[in-house]
């Protein structure tokens, strides 16, 4: 047998106080209800001019924001930016972060795509360190992975630079090295 739904008896309504208003009451406060609906004023989309002048601002105010935000001393460097990144190799390039002559470091990013391969070089003026930020590389048999370090000390070769998968990472050496380095490159 099944049961035939029915709707659920409507609630009496009541005063703010609680209490139950009587059925003439309650069908004038319906009434009012409905009269100040009806009286509210029709509300309109601003036009398009308004809304491009907006988002001009917002924008304008966002872009004034950032740069008021940035402390004297202070300088940011996106890896997801192209500005700055020169290809060396195919399949790798550099972006120089910071270059500090008075104690003669820089700071790199390399990016390297899958299947790339760095050249072999000795670091015969300086050494150089990083750690592996994302991705692989796999030098000379050694599978490095995200947050792993090397220190390759002056007089040492690296040799058999490879990224199964592509990688970025964070290096830093001699900026008088990286000078050279890339001087040589030039003269190529």
């Amino acid at each position: 047998m099944t049961r035939k739904k029915t709707k659920p008896a409507p609630r009496p309504a009541r005063s703010t106080d609680g209490e139950l208003l009587g059925a003439s009451t309650a069908g004038a406060l319906a009434e009012d209800t409905a009269r100040l609906a009806l009286a509210a004023p029709v509300v309109a989309a601003p036009s398009a001019s308004v809304k491009t002048q907006l988002l001009a601002r917002i924008r304008a105010a966002k872009a004034a924001g950032s740069a008021a935000a940035v402390p004297a001393g202070w300088r940011f460097e996106s890896a997801n930016t192209a500005e700055g990144w020169r290809e060396t190799f195919p399949g790798v390039r550099f972006k120089t972060l910071s270059v500090d002559e008075a104690r003669d470091v820089v700071m790199l990013l390399v990016e390297m795509r899958p299947g790339a391969r760095f050249p072999d070089h000795p670091h015969d003026t300086s050494a150089d360190e990083g750690v592996v930020i994302s991705g692989d590389v796999d030098m000379d048999g050694r599978l490095m992975r995200p947050g792993d370090y090397y220190y390759a000390g002056q007089g040492t070769m690296h040799q058999n630079v490879t990224s199964p998968s592509g990688c970025t990472a964070l290096l830093s050496m001699r900026a008088s090295a990286w000078r050279q380095w890339r001087e040589k490159l030039t003269a190529r």
